[in-house]
């Protein structure tokens, strides 16, 4: 399938809405022999799955989201999902939510306030694989990144590697690995050092950056989900913009009403920031590698040799947003 039919196959099935609380939705339109399957999917209700989870709704199938925020429940409930309450890094809870599960969305959340980042990485993705294997689930879209290919240097990454590899382990299972690249939202942390500082920056960025929105990803995701076309174990990258920090700045800096360069800093400098700021070494150190990988090329090298056709939510369409968090902050 060519790049171009994909692209005109994706934006034929989906209508973009917004519900009530103008939260972008994705509606999907089911063919006539759509059967009803059950899915879990893991990470709540975020800026991908909420729109995911509507999408499922819509397509008619019967949706469990797992959530350890019991806040979230009635949030879950009015998508039209069912909700259960509980922690992925539990083994026994994880294979009690997945019986019976047909399809699985599987993510590791980010575990920020955990002191052994990669530790308590590992244990939410054997949960997974244990419970996958153990019900036999057929079906699997994974949430991947960019960096993924490679085992070490890549900071967070490495642990999505170590899972993507058990999942392709289990025999029999069906598993789409999804790579998206750096999200437009991680630049929402640079708003403090712009007001602050004058600048924008981090330790690579002379470089093309690949970028994506959340809106994209989850529109690949309820494509992935809803046509379960793949079998055995492949990837697939998600992409909306390639842009150099510069560029970066300059488009963010019109949208703003602003002029600020981007800054590369030396990874030492970069680290001192990080620790500075309040993130505990346990994070600044793996965040510090990602981006040396970023600067040299490792951590996009496989994705620019299977660059697939770009997602439609460029850098100016995401400065518009940009923009209303800056003007929105203190």
């Amino acid at each position: 399938m060519s790049k171009k039919k994909l692209t005109t196959s994706v934006f034929d099935t989906y209508l973009h809405f917004k519900d009530r609380s103008g939260t972008l939705a994705l509606q999907f339109s089911p063919k006539k022999n759509s059967v009803m399957k059950k899915y879990v999917i893991t990470g709540s209700l975020g800026h991908i799955n909420k729109p995911l989870v509507a999408g499922l709704i819509q397509a008619k199938k019967d949706v469990t989201v797992i959530t350890r925020d019991a806040g979230k429940v009635k949030e879950i409930e009015a998508l039209g999902a069912k909700a259960l309450v509980g922690s992925v890094s539990d083994q026994a809870f994880v294979n009690r939510a997945f019986r019976g599960a047909e399809v699985v969305y599987a993510m590791i959340p980010p575990l920020w306030q955990t002191d052994n980042w990669r530790q308590a990485q590992d244990e939410v993705g054997h949960a997974y694989a244990d419970s996958i294997k153990t019900n036999r689930v057929p079906f699997v879209v994974n949430l991947s990144s960019v960096g993924a290919h490679l085992s070490e240097g890549c900071g967070p990454v490495n642990a999505l590697h170590a899972f993507e590899a058990s999942l392709n382990r289990i025999d029999g299972l069906h598993v789409k690995h999804l790579r998206p690249v750096s999200f437009y939202y991680n630049l929402l942390n640079q708003i403090g050092m712009i007001k602050a500082a004058g600048i924008m920056g981090n330790n690579y960025g002379g470089q093309k950056i690949a970028m994506v929105h959340t809106n994209d990803i989850a529109e690949v995701a309820l494509e992935e989900l809803t046509q379960l076309q793949f079998t055995a174990h492949s990837v697939r990258y998600i992409v909306s913009d390639l842009r150099t920090g510069d560029e970066i700045a300059q488009v963010l800096g019109e949208a703003t009403g602003k002029k600020f360069p981007w800054v590369v800093f030396s990874d030492e400098d970069h680290l001192k920031g990080l620790l500075q700021a309040g993130i505990p070494a346990s994070h600044a150190i793996p965040f510090v590698e990602m981006g040396t990988a970023l600067r040299t090329g490792r951590m996009q090298e496989d994705l620019l040799k299977h660059l697939p056709a770009l997602a439609p939510t460029k850098l100016e369409q995401f400065a518009k947003e940009f923009a209303a968090a800056f003007a929105a902050s203190n």
